[in-house]
């Protein structure tokens, strides 16, 4: 995914596909035997085609999902309001 107008059109069009059930993105997902990984991994364009929202399906199911930042604004202002009101 280079940025470009024709990449951002074939991913546009992959989205498509994909919504609308259409091969290569019409193999069915089955939890016993796929990750989410291993179906993306799995599904492939035409020879000489890149698979633009593969690559953007594995970017955003690679994210760990946390709260870290939030836990740590609510341990500095309990702290903070904690000090203030034993004054």
């Amino acid at each position: 995914m280079d940025g470009r107008e024709n990449s951002s059109s074939k991913l546009i069009g992959q989205i498509a596909a994909f919504r609308n059930n259409l091969p290569p993105y019409n193999d069915e997902f089955i939890p016993k035997y796929y990750t989410v990984e291993h179906w993306w991994n799995y599904v492939e364009q035409d020879e000489g085609e890149e698979n633009f929202i593969q690559q953007l399906a594995l970017k955003v199911f690679s994210i760990t999902p946390h709260n870290a930042g939030c836990e740590r604004i609510f341990s500095v202002m309990g702290w903070y309001i904690n000090k203030r009101r034993t004054r």
